[in-house]
C-alpha cells in the first residue's frame, strides 16, 4: 500500500477506507486475478449509487492488492460484504481479505488513491498487515466507538459467515446486500428459480443473521 502522512486537515471527512488483497492470488492464472479485480472494481462503482455515497476511486495495487472507500461509514460492514459476495459468485476459491479504516482523510483530486492521506488510509494498511493467519475481515478507528469491541466482534462473526458462501448464495447475496427490499418473489424471477431455491440460498448464506447484523450496525452509525 502507499506510504500516507499522519497530518490531516481538521476539516477532512470521516471516511471508511477498505483495503485488501485476493487470498491465494498465487494460485491463480494472471488472467483469473485481473478478472478478479475487475470484478471487485465493478463492484465497487456500483456501490457509489448507495445512499448518495462517495465515488468508488477504486484503486489497485501491488498485483493482488486493491483499495476503495466504502460510500460512507456506517455503511462500512455492507460493503465489505458487498465487494466479497461478489468476488465470491466468481468461483468458490474467489475471496479476498479486507481491513476497514475508519477516520478523516484527504482524498485527492483525480480517481488514483495513492495519493490519498490521513487516519483513516494508515489505519486501514497497518490492520491488513497485522491481520492475523485465521482472520480475513477487519476494522480499526482512528477514534474508537465505545461498542468497538462488540462492532469488532460483529465483523469476526461476519466473517466465518460470509467466507463459505457458495457462488450461488453469493449471486443472491450481492442483490439482497444493495440497499432496498426486494422480495424473494422478484429474486427468483430474476434468477429464472423457484421463491423455495432463493429461500434455501438466503438461508444457507446467513442471510437473516446478516441482516440483522447490519441494521443493528447502521443504526448506530453516521
Amino acid at each position: 500500500m502507499p506510504q500516507t502522512q499522519s497530518q490531516h486537515p481538521s476539516a477532512a471527512p470521516v471516511l471508511a477506507v477498505l483495503t485488501g488483497d485476493i487470498i491465494r492470488s498465487t494460485r491463480r492464472s494472471p488472467e483469473a486475478l485481473d478478472a478478479a479485480m475487475a470484478t471487485l472494481a465493478a463492484a465497487a462503482a456500483a456501490m457509489s449509487a448507495w445512499d448518495g455515497g462517495r465515488p468508488a476511486r477504486f484503486t489497485r495495487f501491488r498485483g493482488d492488492g486493491w483499495q476503495c472507500l466504502a460510500p460512507a461509514a456506517g455503511l462500512a460492514l455492507r460493503a465489505v460484504l458487498f465487494l466479497r459476495a461478489n468476488l465470491r459468485a466468481l468461483d468458490r476459491d474467489a475471496d479476498t481479505r479486507v481491513s476497514v479504516g475508519i477516520g478523516p482523510g484527504a482524498l485527492p483530486a483525480g480517481d488514483d488513491l495513492a495519493a490519498a492521506s490521513g487516519p483513516a488510509f494508515e489505519i486501514s494498511g497497518r490492520g491488513l498487515d497485522r491481520m492475523a493467519r485465521v482472520q480475513q475481515l477487519a476494522v480499526a478507528w482512528a477514534a474508537p466507538p465505545p461498542a468497538a469491541a462488540v462492532i469488532g466482534a460483529v465483523y469476526a462473526l461476519t466473517d466465518e459467515i460470509s467466507r463459505l458462501w457458495t457462488p450461488r448464495q453469493a449471486e443472491v447475496m450481492i442483490e439482497t446486500l444493495s440497499p432496498g427490499d426486494e422480495s424473494q418473489e422478484a429474486l427468483a424471477a430474476h434468477h429464472g428459480v423457484t421463491q423455495q431455491a432463493i429461500a434455501k440460498r438466503l438461508s444457507g448464506g446467513g442471510e437473516w443473521a446478516l441482516r440483522r447484523a447490519l441494521a443493528a450496525l447502521e443504526a448506530g452509525t453516521p
